[in-house]
C-alpha cells in the first residue's frame, strides 16, 4: 500500500521531469513506458530538444568560426589543431605534474579516470592553466558546442588503461550519452596514438536521419529491460550492426598531435578506443550538459559556475560518506596520497 501511495505521489514529479534532461528509462516509469514510446513519446523529447538546440546554436553562432561549425555538424566534432604552442603545453604540463591537491578516481572495468577539478583553488600556482581555463576563444567555442552560455565544467584528466585488473571498459563501446545534444572536448596535453586508446567517433552520427530515429524509436521501447548497464538509464549503446543499420561508418579514432582541441556533439556515438595496456592520455577535458528544452542560451555569468563547483563538491561529499557508512567506496572516489601519481605517465 505505500509503495502504490509513494507512486501516486511522485506522478507529478514525473511528469515535470519529461521537460527536463531526465534521461533515465529505469527510475520514471513514463520515460520508459512502452506504450507511451510506442505512441512516440521518447522521439517527441528528441525532436523537440534538437529544435530548441538548433535555435540556440543559431544565436551562439559568432562564438566558433565557420569553418569549424561546418565541420561540427557535419562530422559531430571539430578538430582545432596547434590550440597550444609547445612553450604552453610543456608549462601546462609541468604545473599539472606538480598538483598535491584533491584528486578522483572512477574505476571502470580495467581503466581508471583520474581528474582534478578546474576550482580557483585548484589553479593557484599555475598561471599557464589558469589563463587557459580563462581563455576567451576556448570558451567561446566551448559554449557554441553545447549551445550555452551556461560556464562548463573544466578538468584535467588522465586515463589510464589496464590500471587494474576487471573486465572490458564499458566506454569503449560506442554509445550516445543521452536523448539530446550535449558537449564534451578534449584538449590533448600529449600525443595520442591507436596505442593511447584515443577518443573514437562514428562520423556523422550526430544528425537526426530518418534510420537514427527509427532505430531510437525501437529502442526506446525496449530501453528498461536492457541488461548492459547504461541503455536503460538513458545512453544506448550501439554495436556493429546497429551502426550498418543506421548506415554509419566504422567508429574512427582520432590520433592526434598534443595541443589539438577535439569539441565533441556526444549525443552521436563515441567512445574510448582500445589501448594497449598500462598506456594513458594526458587531457584538458570539459563538459556541458544544458536543459534542453529551453529557447535561450542562459548567461555566462562566473557566479554560476562557482555554483556549479560547489553543488558538485556537495554532491561527492555526500557520495562519501554514503559509501563510507556502508564501508565501501564512491563511484569518483578519492585517489589517496600514497597512491597519487601526480598525473605522470
Amino acid at each position: 500500500m505505500q509503495r502504490h501511495i509513494k507512486s501516486i505521489l511522485m506522478i507529478p514529479v514525473w511528469i515535470v521531469a519529461l521537460v527536463t534532461p531526465a534521461k533515465s528509462f529505469k527510475s520514471n516509469p513514463l520515460i520508459g513506458s512502452s506504450l507511451l514510446n510506442a505512441l512516440g513519446l521518447h522521439i517527441a523529447r528528441v525532436l523537440l530538444a534538437r529544435a530548441f538546440v538548433w535555435f540556440r546554436w543559431f544565436v551562439l553562432s559568432p562564438l566558433m568560426p565557420t569553418n569549424e561549425r561546418k565541420q561540427f555538424h557535419r562530422n559531430g566534432f571539430v578538430v582545432v589543431e596547434e590550440f597550444l604552442s609547445e612553450d604552453q603545453l610543456k608549462a601546462i604540463r609541468t604545473e599539472t605534474k606538480g598538483h598535491h591537491g584533491e584528486t578522483r578516481q572512477m574505476l571502470q572495468g580495467d581503466t581508471a579516470t583520474q581528474r582534478f577539478l578546474l576550482t580557483e583553488s585548484n589553479l593557484e600556482g599555475k598561471p599557464t592553466l589558469s589563463s587557459l581555463a580563462n581563455n576567451g576563444k576556448l570558451l567561446g567555442r566551448l559554449r557554441y558546442g553545447a549551445a550555452s552560455l551556461m560556464p562548463p565544467l573544466l578538468y584535467i584528466q588522465r586515463i589510464r588503461n589496464g590500471h587494474q585488473g576487471g573486465g572490458a571498459d564499458p566506454q569503449k563501446n560506442m554509445h550516445s550519452d543521452t536523448f539530446h545534444p550535449t558537449m564534451k572536448a578534449w584538449l590533448f596535453l600529449e600525443d595520442v596514438s591507436a596505442a593511447n586508446g584515443p577518443f573514437t567517433y562514428v562520423r556523422g552520427s550526430n544528425r537526426l536521419t530518418t534510420k537514427r530515429l527509427g532505430w531510437e524509436y525501437q529502442r526506446s521501447q525496449s530501453a528498461k529491460a536492457n541488461p548492459d548497464g547504461y541503455s536503460e538509464k538513458g545512453s544506448f549503446r550501439a554495436d556493429a550492426n546497429d551502426l550498418q543499420a543506421m548506415d554509419l561508418p566504422a567508429p574512427e579514432g582520432l590520433a592526434v598531435k598534443a595541443g589539438t582541441l577535439v569539441i565533441a556533439n556526444t549525443n552521436g556515438f563515441h567512445g574510448r578506443g582500445q589501448a594497449e595496456a598500462g598506456a594513458s592520455r594526458l587531457e584538458f577535458w570539459a563538459y556541458s550538459r544544458p536543459t534542453p528544452f529551453i529557447p535561450l542560451p542562459g548567461f555566462p555569468f562566473s557566479w554560476i559556475s562557482r555554483l556549479q563547483m560547489s553543488v558538485l563538491n556537495w554532491h561527492w561529499r555526500r557520495q562519501d560518506a554514503v559509501a563510507a557508512r556502508k564501508n565501501s567506496r564512491a563511484s569518483w572516489h578519492l585517489i589517496p596520497a600514497e597512491e597519487m601519481t601526480d598525473f605522470k605517465p
